[in-house]
């Protein structure tokens, strides 16, 4: 049933509930699978409720011992959910629910990450096998918001964005405005790249596809201040059709200023796919995932390879695993708003629900 079938007031009031629910954030998410021991408990319950009524049997007619209690119990089934909502109460109060703005804002401390994007024509390739992402730059593209999502639920993690073909452009600065970053990288189309990034009449470009240059770009804006604190995440097919290894400049550029470079193979290893370049005069292209000169990449600079291949990189799980638990920057002039901890709103009334439930078990 959709939303305007209810009354006005009544369907601006579910609009926000639901706003409000998708704006709670969790500081321990991985807690609140422990909600899923209720149904144990609950079993538990029962079969020990069971065993009470046996035991009672073996005595004599349940109506007969009854009668030989000096206090019965009046029935309170209602306070029997005393115990199971204050179980869940609990778990949502220690999982550190937030939503609000907290008055005091925080300090951004996390880890420096430029993203790099390739949006070469190679990029077009439409060999993925997923379908919400069927060419290579769609799926690149899809994986940095999932990352963009994990980085903000933490926050305190600066991100800058480059794309690059035959020339590399800063897209986004470091920052931890995730929104703008967000923003700019839904922009990001491989059929239609930004103009700065093309060959155009340039006579010195040789090549559409300049890892190097795009690497050097993303070293460039690195922040010095913080060397130890910071990695490049390159997402791109590795298929340069000039074979001059231009590549192990931006390598090298990484490895003097001590960051990682993380590159993620998107396309297909196994097989050549064909397409066609150019508009005024189209060029049959056959093009394939080359995985080794983004695996010499990262073992230059001590980054790991993740092959994404034919499916979306899941660049949230990576960045937790690989990126994440490495050191913070220690000091930072940048500033966050912090979500509320409203952990409070739950532990209370946990806490009375088991003292219910304890003072029913006594009566």
């Amino acid at each position: 049933m959709v939303l305007s079938s209810f009354p006005s007031g009544l369907s601006g009031s579910l609009s926000d509930a639901r706003e409000f629910v998708l704006a709670v954030r969790f500081a321990r998410p991985d807690l609140l699978w422990l909600i899923l021991l209720l149904p144990v408990f609950a079993v538990a319950s029962r079969y020990a409720v069971v065993r009470r009524r046996w035991a009672a049997a073996a005595v004599g007619r349940p109506a007969a011992v009854a009668a030989l209690r000096t206090h019965p119990r009046p029935p309170r089934r209602w306070l029997g959910l005393a115990a199971p909502i204050g179980w869940i109460a609990l778990i949502l109060g220690l999982a550190g629910p937030r939503w609000g703005a907290s008055d005091d804002p925080g300090v951004a401390v996390g880890r420096d990450l430029m993203i790099v994007v390739d949006l070469s024509q190679s990029m077009k390739a439409d060999d993925m096998a997923t379908r919400t992402a069927r060419t290579r730059w769609e799926a690149a593209r899809e994986g940095v918001l999932d990352l963009l999502d994990t980085v903000a639920r933490r926050g305190g993690h600066r991100v800058g964005v480059v794309v690059f073909a035959a020339r590399p452009k800063l897209l986004v600065p470091l920052t931890t405005d995730y929104n703008h970053v967000r923003a700019e990288v839904e922009e990001i189309s491989g059929e239609f790249p930004p103009h700065e990034v093309r060959p155009g009449a340039d006579p010195t470009v040789v090549s559409g596809t300049r890892i190097g240059a795009a690497l050097i770009a993303a070293v460039a804006a690195h922040d010095p201040r913080f060397p130890g604190s910071q990695d490049i995440i390159l997402i791109s097919d590795g298929d340069d059709p000039v074979e001059d290894r231009e590549w192990l400049r931006g390598a090298d550029a990484a490895r003097k200023a001590d960051i990682p470079v993380h590159t993620v193979g998107v396309g297909n290893p196994g097989r050549q796919t064909f397409m066609m370049v150019g508009q005024q005069n189209p060029t049959e292209v056959y093009t394939k995932l080359e995985e080794e000169p983004l695996k010499e990449i990262a073992a230059e600079t001590r980054g790991q390879y993740f092959p994404a291949r034919r499916e979306i990189p899941r660049l949230g799980d990576f960045f937790q695993a690989v990126i994440e638990p490495h050191p913070s920057r220690e000091v930072s002039d940048e500033s966050i708003p912090q979500p509320k901890e409203q952990y409070v709103w739950f532990l209370g009334p946990a806490i009375l629900l088991f003292a219910v439930g304890w003072v029913r078990g006594k009566v």
